[in-house]
């Protein structure tokens, strides 16, 4: 049986393994539609060592995410969707029972991490002055009881909600960092707390309010931070000034005893990500890049806080030449990292002293994250590969012995039958490129298959034949009698710095030209795919790419763009990355208008001849729909064939994580589309 967009509320999605200190216990979200409320749904699972099955461990309808284990083994703590204000942690006894809410932040938690005792976690949270000076002095707002006064009780919520709204009409915006996601900060800034959860019972049973610290300062942006080896500290990445304007971060030290001592350890070039202290207390490590290369491949960093010498960040992984996503440590020498790397993703391990890097675990598939168990070495993973969506494996800590743990599609998969897979490798101007064919199962060889060319994202992203988000997707565009071709050009991640940096100041020409080699390479190499029949899509840059090919070549039946950038002006001064792209072209905006609006497919609109799809969410402010209101009405001046697809509510992560509704929606409207053109 064919795979339909249709049955995107049929497929699980396992993710987010996290192994319990001992190695033996291992938790994992499975994702699933809630078709009722057209949304999701992802509760918490438990697998114990040396049972067969793994059960259910959260309750409910809510979206529960980020599990992590306390370093005593005894709680299992997790944001979750289950709160009245917005995602709140709340944390269980790994025996089961029920989940206590401990943090109650007016508009909710982003992230959270424990202290190595367990008594504590540290949270970051958008929050206002006002809210700052009522989370530490909460006995300053108590509403009336509901039992003894009723009246007064809905008088003062039905005032604050009043408020609430008042407040963002007229919207008041004094910072370029203004919005993210799908949502206006109004004035709130990114700020670091520590709440205390040593008697976190009484939350529930005595209603009383959270122990909180403010770690922060208000008017700057806080990253999550993580805890000193003696819990006395806390370890903090802090932008300098408005993150639109500068990329520049320190990471700073903290007492939790005295907010008001802070040390700056030193500075980056670039934001800070998965700051972590090492287990003997001697390091921390983050990642960044080095100096102002905005290409550069994402890289790890230590600090050796025993040596405390200030702006003494130490790059470890200057000799792989490949980029870092998440890392872990393992032990006191090494760290465990994901890396995107000719077109597979592994776990690799890293001896922080030598610089040498190994493949730890490996496969012709994608490890989307990891976790570890450091004191048993066990290692638990999230893999997708073109035969299954996701699922759940563990292994040894040197790799040996894996296993299996969920098969979530299972009976899905028996009646259901992915696509059939197959690499080729072409050369251009001397470099060697990675390609891919995607065909229907029981296609039949004597007969002309359509083709559509598939453009990822970023630049700097790197696509395999075993991406998770797009697998559905692929899937059932194949299933409708198309072959599917896609590579990673230059600018793709997984490659090497100058694979990266031959898009700097050029996002068009050098990589348009590389992804239509790959067209040509793949008709001529397999000769049932029909050259009369092409249509082209992609997303973000792959929409830019999109509609960046249409106005140079006439060579598609259909085209689809979908959240794309079309013009730089517009684009570069309405993004919430402005100071990212103003470092991708290498200057002041306003001092490169000339070489930016060449490169912009709006310049080039006239030449349009495809019929053109435009795709976008309303809320999109990564790539804000300007940029597509921009194309459409430019097409339509000069009489092309265009459609524009607006989606409301959701943003820039439509096809990833938006409504389900939508996300059936816009993959039925690709394929219409197609069908509609290339005859």
């Amino acid at each position: 049986m064919s795979i339909k967009s249709e049955d995107f509320v049929q497929l699980k999605i396992p993710n987010s393994p996290t192994l319990s200190p001992d190695g033996k216990k291992l938790a994992f979200l499975i994702k699933e539609v809630d078709q009722k409320k057209n949304q999701y749904r992802s509760p918490i699972y438990l697998k114990t060592e040396g049972e067969n099955e793994y059960k259910r461990f959260t309750a409910g309808t809510h979206v529960d995410t980020t599990p992590q284990f306390s370093p005593s083994g005894e709680y299992l703590g997790f944001l979750s969707s289950r709160a009245e204000k917005g995602i709140q942690v709340f944390i269980m006894p790994v025996t089961g029972g029920e989940a206590f809410q401990v943090t109650n932040f007016p508009h909710g938690v982003m992230a959270f991490n424990w202290s190595h005792d367990s008594k504590s976690i540290h949270v970051i949270s958008r929050v206002n002055e006002l809210e700052i000076e009522l989370i530490l002095n909460p006995e300053k707002e108590i509403p009336p009881s509901f039992v003894l006064e009723p009246a007064k009780y809905d008088a003062y919520f039905s005032k604050k909600e009043k408020l609430k709204t008042l407040k963002t009409d007229p919207r008041v915006i004094t910072e370029g960092y203004c919005r993210e996601g799908t949502s206006y900060l109004d004035g709130r800034f990114t700020q670091p707390f520590v709440v205390d959860i040593s008697d976190f019972n009484s939350y529930s049973e005595k209603e009383e309010p959270m122990k909180a610290i403010h770690l922060g300062e208000h008017g700057f942006h806080f990253g999550l931070g993580t805890f000193s080896f003696d819990d006395s500290k806390l370890f903090l990445s802090k932008y300098q000034e408005d993150p639109t304007i500068s990329l520049t971060q320190e990471i700073v030290q903290v007492s939790i005893s005295d907010p008001a001592n802070k040390i700056t350890l030193g500075t980056t070039f670039r934001w800070v990500e998965n700051l972590q202290i090492s287990p003997n207390g001697k390091y921390l490590s983050f990642h960044s890049i080095r100096e102002e290369m905005i290409y550069d491949d994402t890289q790890i960093f230590l600090f050796d806080l025993e040596k405390a010498e200030p702006d003494r960040f130490i790059c470890v992984t200057d000799k792989y030449e490949r980029s870092v996503t998440q890392s872990l440590w393992f032990d006191d020498d090494s760290l465990v990292f994901l890396s995107p790397n000719n077109g597979k993703i592994n776990i690799h391990k890293l001896d922080v002293n030598t610089k040498e890097v190994k493949i730890l675990v490996q496969g012709d598939r994608n490890i989307n994250s990891f976790s570890i168990s450091k004191n048993t070495n066990h290692i638990a993973y999230e893999v997708s590969h073109v035969s299954f969506p996701s699922d759940i494996f563990w292994c040894n800590g040197d790799g040996s012995q894996e296993e299996r743990i969920t098969q979530a599609n299972k009976e899905y998969l028996e009646t259901h039958t992915p696509a059939k897979t197959e690499e080729f490798s072409y050369e251009r101007e001397g470099v060697i490129f990675q390609g891919w064919l995607l065909t229907p199962p029981d296609y039949d060889p004597n007969e002309k298959l359509p083709v559509v060319l598939e453009i990822h994202g970023g630049p700097a992203v790197m696509w395999t034949p075993h991406e998770k988000t797009l697998w559905h997707e692929w899937n059932s565009i194949i299933s409708q009698g198309y072959a599917v071709v896609f590579c990673n050009p230059r600018g793709s991640d997984g490659y090497g710095i100058d694979f990266r940096a031959a898009v700097f100041k050029n996002w068009g020409k050098t990589a348009a030209n590389d992804i239509l080699k790959a067209l040509d390479i793949a008709l001529a190499k397999y000769p049932f795919l029909d050259p009369n029949r092409l249509a082209v899509t992609g997303g973000s840059y792959g929409g830019y790419m999109t509609s960046w090919l249409v106005t140079q070549t006439n060579r598609f039946k259909a085209a689809i763009s979908q959240r794309g950038v079309y013009e730089f002006v517009a684009f570069s001064t309405t993004t919430d990355i402005p100071i990212w792209f103003e470092k991708q072209y290498e200057g002041e905006i306003i001092d490169r208008l000339t070489d930016i609006w060449k490169d912009s497919p709006v310049a080039h609109v006239r030449n349009i001849q495809t019929p053109l799809l435009i795709i976008h969410s309303e809320n999109d402010y990564r790539a804000p729909i300007i940029n597509a209101e921009q194309l459409f009405w430019l097409a339509k001046r000069y009489r092309k064939i265009i459609e524009f697809v607006r989606y409301p509510r959701d943003g820039h992560e439509l096809s990833r994580s938006g409504e389900p509704r939508h996300i059936i929606d816009r993959i039925n409207r690709i394929v219409k589309w197609i069908q509609k053109y290339n005859k």
